[in-house]
This record gives C-alpha cells, structure tokens and sequence, in this order.
C-alpha cells in the first residue's frame, strides 16, 4: 500500500507538474498538461522499492503511457531517445531552479 504524501512531497510534486511535459518541452511546446512519472531505476531506489515522491518527471500522457513512443510501451526506446530516468530527473530538479520553483529549507 502506498504511503500518504507528505505536505512537503505534495508541494514538490505540485512544482514539477506545473513545470509542463519535460519531453514536449524539448519539442518546443513547454507548457503540455502532464502526470507525474515516479522513477523506476533499481540503481536509484533500490530492488523491489517504489521511488520516492521527490523523483518524479513530468510526462504527458502520451510520453508517459498512452503512445508507442511512452515510457511504459517501450521504456528502452524511450530511453535511448530522450535519456535516462536519472538524466531526466537531472533535468526536471534543474528547471525547477531555472523556474524559480525551488526552495532549499
């Protein structure tokens, strides 16, 4: 069962939604609706454990999940087209500081 979300997590991963589809951003529409993609890297997060709240990607749903280009169809295509999920969460932590939604408490 899925544990509840801190304030914390949840004003986190409400910055990163806003910050649009981090892939329709590279492909020059920055501001697509998206969800929140929760790292699935075993060398990040460990065997057999869920992702933190704090690693989460914005991904519309057709990079998310819904197209034969998303990461749940094929997460290796993907990957090898856009980066890593580490890469992309690279990204995503650093326009949050670009964007000025950051704050180190």
């Amino acid at each position: 069962m899925a544990r509840s979300k801190t304030k914390k997590e949840r004003e986190h991963m409400d910055k990163v939604a806003r910050l649009g589809c981090l892939i329709c951003r590279k492909e020059g529409n920055p501001f697509s609706p998206c969800e929140l993609h929760h790292i699935r890297d075993v060398s990040m997060i460990g065997l057999g454990q869920r992702a933190k709240h704090t690693q989460c990607i914005p991904l519309c749903q057709k990079h998310h999940r819904t197209s034969k280009e998303s990461f749940h169809h094929n997460s290796r295509a993907f990957s090898k087209k856009w980066g890593s999920q580490r890469d992309l969460l690279k990204e995503t932590l650093n326009l949050l500081v670009h964007d000025g939604f950051w704050q180190e408490e």
